[in-house]
């Protein structure tokens, strides 16, 4: 590899002069380069109304391309222009306006879709579906027309009419005079909390804007919310109807078996009153069980057997025909077991 400081710096040179003057002449030529790429459309106009190459096409606020040429055509004046977004689809009844952009008078061309298919770009959109922002000679032609009609004598009546009744109101003329300075100077010293007020506004409205997808997502689940409450409703409505039908049923059963259900209250009222009379009983009973069911257990639990002893037994062999009954262990103390 040479290294930088070993390359011939006469070829260096000439290279980097190619590429300044190459850079030099793309930015003196800028506006040559918007011709490059996008669909070119011309549109006629009465005036140009300060619209010139460059200025920016929009539709609905948005950048779609540029100005590429403003000249004469004939009576009217010829606005070529190039559209650069694909997205766009200008139908064929497309109007064009100049409108401003600044208030330091820079302008743009305004365009409107409109119409089905697409703008033919060959024929130039004609000057009744344009709108220049003023039109000189027209607005001369007027003044001068409307100037013609005037009547001169009624209008002088009119002047003295109008200078009678302002010297004859001068202090209420003068008073409304200084009330509404007095107005303008209470704005003017109110300025400054004005100017705090409207900044407070738009600081507030720059935190509506962040906060837009939390508002738009707390709107939503309010929503959501509101539907739950309502299926609740009609939920508990429903459950309530059924509840009522119910009880309804409930009083004609009752009042289908009043006859059968009355004694047989009685008759449980009577047990229970038996059970609650008995109830230390029940109690001693209960309690009692318990060890004699823990003395069987224990006398059944040595075994498959158990002893038994069952007093004034007569012996078996004392018993007659006691070949025939079942063999009894007799016991010298005259018991069985």
């Amino acid at each position: 590899m040479i290294r930088f400081r070993d390359k011939n710096p006469v070829v260096v040179g000439a290279v980097g002069l190619a590429a300044i003057l190459v850079v030099l002449g793309l930015a003196l030529n800028s506006t040559a380069l918007l011709n490059i790429g996008g669909t070119g459309h011309s549109a006629l106009f009465s005036e140009a109304g300060g619209l010139k190459e460059g200025d920016p096409v929009k539709v609905g606020g948005f950048d779609i391309g540029r100005v590429t040429a403003v000249e004469l055509d004939g009576p009217d004046v010829r606005v070529d222009f190039r559209v650069t977004d694909p997205e766009v689809v200008l139908g064929s009844q497309t109007s064009a306006a100049v409108s401003v952009a600044t208030v330091l008078g820079d302008k743009f061309l305004k365009l409107t879709p409109a119409g089905d298919g697409e703008l033919d770009g060959a024929d130039p959109i004609p000057r009744t579906r344009t709108a220049a922002p003023y039109d000189l000679p027209d607005a001369l032609s007027t003044l001068t027309t409307k100037s013609e009609d005037i009547d001169v004598d009624r209008l002088s009546t009119a002047l003295d009419t109008v200078s009678e009744t302002l010297d004859g109101k001068g202090p209420q003329l003068r008073t409304a005079v200084d009330g509404v300075g007095r107005l303008s100077q209470t704005i003017a010293s109110r300025d400054a909390q004005l100017r705090e007020l409207l900044g407070h506004a738009q600081q507030v409205t720059g935190v509506l804007a962040e906060r837009s997808d939390q508002v738009k997502l707390l709107i939503t689940d309010g929503n959501l919310l509101l539907g739950e409450l309502q299926q609740r409703q009609r939920d508990i409505s429903a459950l309530l109807a059924n509840a009522s039908a119910l009880a309804a049923e409930l009083n004609g059963l009752v009042a289908d078996n009043r006859e059968q259900i009355g004694p047989a209250l009685d008759r449980l009222n009577e047990a229970l009153e038996i059970l609650q009379q008995n109830e230390d009983n029940i109690a001693k009973i209960l309690k009692g069980a318990v060890g004699y069911a823990t003395g069987v257990g224990e006398a059944v639990g040595n075994g498959p057997f158990f002893n038994a002893y069952v007093q004034n037994l007569i012996p078996g062999n004392l018993i007659p025909l006691s070949d025939y009954l079942p063999k009894l262990d007799a016991q010298p103390q005259g018991g069985g077991r």
